[in-house]
């Protein structure tokens, strides 16, 4: 773990999860070595997105197999064969959307996708929310944003949908542990590592 970045417990980020804020999230540095803008799905607002949104990265949402069976969200194409498999669903918005793209819209589309009563006919697409199809058991199958987004909102006692966006640095590359512990200090974020997120559930 790079010295550069001091982390916070994962009890505090849990904490900050149920109380509706972002938090970055990394993972090992001999993974993706990224930092991801999380939050739960269920504490969706626009303002909430819109910040997010100025990871510069992909806003995505993590759900679980049950929701992409309910919603017959299907992966984007046949064969995955990218470097960590990352399992991209179909793209969607809510049926009420004009475009889809606002920061409100896609807020409520996330917020749609925590409700257990919702079904297909209430999205369209394509759309701009991308779901990612998160492993049952979290990051103890796979240590990655996608599951630790949904482990973090289970544990905060909300919904098991999570919002992710990769984090990048002003020249548009990934963002170093120094950019993301200044992000931390200046939006007053809680950061924790994946590493000891796993760490935590073993216990």
């Amino acid at each position: 773990m790079s010295s550069s970045i001091e982390l916070n417990t994962i009890p505090e980020a849990v904490e900050a999860i149920a109380r509706g804020e972002v938090i970055i999230v990394i993972d090992a540095e001999d993974r993706e070595n990224e930092g991801d803008f999380i939050c739960a799905g269920e504490k969706a607002t626009p303002e909430l997105i819109n910040f997010i949104l100025g990871g510069r990265g992909q806003l995505c949402v993590s759900v679980l197999p049950e929701v992409c069976k309910r919603l017959e969200l299907t992966p984007v194409v046949p064969q995955n064969n990218a470097p960590l498999q990352t399992a991209f669903m179909t793209p969607i918005d809510i049926a009420t959307a004009k475009t889809g793209i606002t920061a409100a819209e896609r807020s409520e589309t996330i917020r749609r996708l925590t409700d257990s009563e919702a079904t297909q006919e209430d999205f369209v697409r394509p759309g701009h929310v991308y779901p990612l199809l998160a492993k049952e058991g979290g990051v103890l199958r796979r240590a990655g944003h996608t599951e630790a987004a949904i482990d973090l909102s289970r544990m905060a006692g909300l919904a098991p949908v999570g919002v992710l966006c990769e984090v990048l640095n002003e020249t548009g590359d990934r963002a170093t542990r120094d950019d993301l512990a200044r992000l931390a200090k200046q939006h007053d974020l809680k950061i924790i590592s994946i590493e000891h997120l796993i760490a935590h559930r073993r216990v």
